[in-house]
């Protein structure tokens, strides 16, 4: 239940994120659009990759343990890491190019780092609400490049992974 909360808020918070250089505004997804043909937009892919779940007490977790439907509950949480694939197809001959690709994931991790404090979060199957907590508090990005067979354009790719506490009863 909580991993769609966590997936479904970041896809929404970098859907149409404004892109630097004139480019068109951020197409994010979770589910990849068959066929993707969308290759002059900066795409992105919200998947998770790992998570931890615990009722540790120095991060928030509380007792009792649910025990069924209607009993009393504390506090649990879940230490996500969210996959945030970048992609993005640029012409080899084009001035900006150093700098465009870099400037999308840019852009991405600054939406991230600036996210709300502590937003409510509502599974979009079960209606379950959470809340999260250190979205880009800390994250990791890697970049990598490649020229397409017909050496006009390069591809680009990224990955930002964005750890984020998801807090909840149960």
């Amino acid at each position: 239940m909580p991993i769609n909360s966590v997936q479904v808020y970041l896809q929404q918070l970098i859907n149409g994120l404004p892109m630097p250089y004139a480019l068109p505004a951020l197409a994010a997804y979770i589910t990849p659009p068959d066929p993707n043909v969308e290759a002059d937009i900066p795409t992105a892919y919200v998947w998770p990759s790992d998570g931890e779940e615990s009722r540790d007490a120095q991060k928030g977790g509380t007792v009792p343990r649910n025990t069924g439907p209607g009993t009393p509950s504390g506090w649990k949480n879940i230490e996500h890491s969210i996959d945030v694939w970048l992609v993005w197809f640029g012409q080899d001959d084009d001035p900006l190019a150093d700098t465009v690709f870099p400037g999308i994931v840019d852009e991405v991790m600054q939406a991230l780092r600036t996210s709300p404090e502590r937003p409510l979060a509502v599974d979009p199957r079960t209606g379950q609400q959470s809340w999260l907590l250190d979205i880009g508090e800390k994250m990791s990005y890697r970049i990598s490049l490649r020229a397409l067979s017909d050496q006009a354009y390069n591809r680009y790719d990224g990955l930002v992974t964005v750890p984020v506490i998801e807090v909840f009863q149960a």
